[in-house]
């Protein structure tokens, strides 16, 4: 008969996870939270299993995400160190590992081949990729907001280059130099008032960088200017 019981248990069940007796009450627990226990085992059981299965789904999707990131970084290592073929490889680490920050800076890599191809369009159109790719606190957007704006003032989209500034002065730390470049631009298309508020801007910030870091050489030459603007 003992045989028999043997061959009948099914191996897939699952014991009790609560005897009928003894263990849940040598912990001194409550006889309502031991009835409960005992009459919401199989739930309880199949908790359990999700939080098992879940936590080893995370644990393998990290995995891969890791190993994932470390050939990327690896293939755009050997992109960046190419001679010829640069590009083509740049472009395969983009679109292999793409969701990845290798990837990113192949795109960055290639829109800096346009500029030096003068291939300003193609450069446009990769960092404007690249932007809508990034996060607000990212500290790639102060780089490729002045590439933009520098690129946009090339071809005497000033419209374009002042908003990316506009942009790039509300950001710490750049304000100043977007002042000035803003400056510029105005100056460049003879609006004398603005690029004087622009230039006095620049002083502005200046002012409080100076006290702080020592003198700032652009501050005289800004200065000479203004002056001789407001001359003429």
């Amino acid at each position: 008969m003992a045989e028999q019981h043997g061959a009948e248990r099914r191996p897939q069940d699952l014991p009790p996870l609560f005897q009928e007796a003894g263990l849940l009450e040598q912990f001194n627990l409550p006889p309502k939270l031991i009835l409960f226990l005992r009459r919401y085992q199989s739930a309880i059981w199949a908790v359990f299993a999700s939080a098992i299965v879940l936590a080893l789904a995370v644990a393998g999707y990290n995995a891969y995400t890791d190993h994932r990131s470390a050939k990327a970084a690896e293939a755009l290592d050997t992109a960046m160190q190419a001679g010829e073929g640069r590009r083509d490889l740049l472009v395969q680490v983009r679109d292999d590992y793409s969701s990845t920050p290798s990837a990113l800076w192949a795109e960055v890599a290639l829109a800096r081949m346009d500029e030096q191809e003068n291939k300003a369009d193609e450069a446009i159109h990769r960092y404007q990729a690249v932007r809508a790719k990034l996060k607000p606190s990212s500290h790639l957007i102060p780089l490729v907001l002045g590439k933009l704006a520098a690129l946009e003032e090339q071809k005497k989209n000033w419209d374009a280059s002042l908003a990316y500034y506009q942009e790039l002065a509300k950001i710490d730390g750049f304000a100043a130099d977007a002042h000035l470049n803003m400056g510029r631009l105005y100056e460049a298309q003879a609006k004398k008032d603005e690029a004087l508020a622009m230039y006095k801007k620049f002083l502005e910030f200046t002012a409080v960088t100076t006290e702080q870091s020592g003198t700032d050489p652009r501050r005289q030459m800004v200065q000479s200017h203004i002056e001789l603007l407001q001359a003429n």
